[in-house]
């Protein structure tokens, strides 16, 4: 399959390569905002009712008045209801998908990895709420509205059947889903689509996605040329749902001349326990590894944690580096500017609006290096 590799800045003319633009922060009331839609995304609240206003800013660390502004952003665009003396609601999927002015809305299909609570949390809410931050904008900046739903495993076409009534969205972008059939199955029905945050063997369907493959030979050859020469892995159980990372950790070795054992490769869930059984077989290994390598910076701080607990020195004693996702102060990783994956998918679906005849594109986007603290040159 054919996509658009992003250019080596070694490859470029001298003259050719200018300094990045500054990535500017996000207001309180935008971060607010992102977190409410990653979490109404994600169907967390218990009764699909949210939290008092009160109960929210103290969760969040915000006034009350922040919350109110961000939540009356989401009840104008159709994915919060409030009702007199009952308190502030999700959007039932019956009234979020049956819009008057279909040709100006876009749905928003976000997948649940359906591993449990704690999983879906590390793996799914820094980044969801990031790419949904910004498609929401993109769409905004051209008078569109998003709308948003979640696919559970087992309901998945439930929700997708809906688009067959009146007043569907004229265009879907599907977010981390993997089910093939799912996606084939919207594809005919004639409503344009994008994938972010997955890939889809088909010359049909038009994929936004980063650059995992290269992050990880960006962050193995990091560790190799830091002096380490056994660099383990943390990878998580459901490795099928990202592949080219695993594949770029292979490659990051090669390319150093490094060796590659399968016991380096270890699997784990994205949670407490899984951390704490990477670490316990980290520290069975031997020779051990002087480098962990982590499937994302969740997992990273996480391991971190089970490190301290173990009485193991990071970076003295091993070093760690993730992979994206969360901030976490001083982490060595690999970073990925989620919040314009977002906006490309809200493009790209434009674009197809526009030339329905138009061929699918596929954007890769790069990882940047963060040298962090968690991992140090080998002495």
């Amino acid at each position: 399959m054919s996509r658009t590799e992003p250019q080596s800045r070694a490859d470029q003319p001298e003259s050719a390569q200018e300094l990045g633009r500054l990535n500017r922060p996000l207001s309180l009331q935008a971060q607010v905002e992102s977190v409410l839609r990653a979490a109404v995304a994600a169907r967390r609240f218990p009764d699909d009712r949210l939290p008092t206003e009160v109960e929210l800013a103290e969760q969040l660390g915000v006034s009350r008045e922040t919350v109110r502004r961000a939540a009356g952003v989401l009840m104008r665009e159709g994915l919060l209801v409030k009702y007199r003396r009952k308190g502030t609601f999700l959007a039932p999927l019956s009234m979020a998908l049956a819009v008057p002015d279909a040709p100006t809305c876009l749905g928003y299909l976000q997948a649940s990895y359906g591993t449990g609570a704690t999983n879906e949390a590390a793996v799914c809410r820094t980044i969801d709420g990031l790419i949904l931050q910004g498609a929401v904008d993109e769409a905004g900046r051209h008078g569109m509205t998003v709308l948003v739903e979640h696919l559970h495993s087992s309901g998945g076409r439930d929700v997708v059947r809906h688009l067959d009534r009146g007043g569907r969205p004229a265009g879907l972008i599907f977010a981390s889903c993997g089910d093939d059939k799912l996606i084939r199955g919207a594809l005919g029905r004639g409503v344009p689509l994008v994938l972010v945050d997955h890939d889809l063997d088909s010359s049909g369907v038009s994929t936004v996605r980063d650059d995992s493959y290269e992050g990880a030979r960006l962050a193995v050859g990091h560790l190799a040329r830091s002096g380490h020469r056994r660099i383990a892995i943390a990878y998580w159980r459901q490795a099928e749902l990202n592949p080219w990372r695993m594949r770029g950790y292979r490659q990051g070795l090669r390319d150093a001349g490094l060796p590659r054992r399968q016991r380096w490769e270890l699997l784990a869930e994205l949670n407490e326990a899984g951390a704490r059984d990477a670490v316990r077989q980290f520290l069975a290994l031997a020779p051990r590894p002087t480098a962990l390598y982590c499937f994302n910076n969740a997992l990273a701080r996480l391991v971190i944690d089970e490190f301290a607990r173990q009485g193991v020195r990071v970076p003295e004693d091993v070093s760690v580096m993730g992979a994206g996702g969360e901030e976490v102060p001083g982490l060595s990783c690999t970073a990925i500017d989620w919040h314009a994956m977002g906006r490309a998918a809200v493009e790209v679906l434009r674009r197809h609006l526009a030339d329905n005849n138009g061929p699918p594109e596929h954007r890769l986007f790069p990882h940047t290096l963060n040298a962090g603290r968690t991992a140090a040159p080998l002495k």
